[in-house]
């Protein structure tokens, strides 16, 4: 097989978690620099492997936040959206008299981010590479939504 091909096969196991970024990086080191041989298959490819806490964690000092729309913008008077910045992805709620619909998006699954600013409050369109619709949420303070931007901008930077 060329390099290419193995540089593919080391992305998917990293996709499916079967690999960390470090291993990942570490591997991709070794192909290269062993000019397209494949390095030896690390043990956690066999069998599925435990995550240790600080592969799951947020940067440091990062906690969970949760951002409202404001009640006086449109649609949101009685139930508000809220979005949700956790450690591992964001969590879009929308609600109803009856139920409510909730989407949760990887970081890594954002594709494009966008802000149109008013007077007061900005409309934040996020959109997904996995193919689902935009989320749309409206009525946030203009400052909310600049922190989720920069916060989004932040894990994917990382990850």
């Amino acid at each position: 097989m060329n390099l290419t091909e193995e540089l593919r096969k080391l992305a998917v196991l990293r996709e499916e978690g079967h690999l960390t970024d470090a291993e990942f990086a570490d591997a991709k080191r070794r192909l290269i620099a062993e000019g397209g041989i494949a390095p030896a298959a690390p043990a956690s490819v066999s069998a599925p492997r435990e995550i240790s806490p600080t592969e799951t964690e947020a940067p440091a000092g990062f906690e969970e936040v949760k951002f409202r729309s404001s009640r006086w913008s449109s649609g949101n008077l009685f139930f508000p959206d809220s979005l949700t910045l956790a450690s591992d992805a964001l969590l879009f709620r929308k609600g109803a008299l009856f139920g409510s619909s909730e989407e949760h998006v990887h970081y890594s699954a954002v594709a494009s981010f966008k802000i149109n600013n008013g007077i007061f409050l900005s409309t934040v369109s996020i959109e997904t590479s996995g193919g689902s619709q935009p989320i749309f949420v409206n009525g946030l303070w203009k400052k909310d939504a600049k922190e989720i931007q920069e916060t989004i901008r932040a894990f994917q930077r990382r990850g």
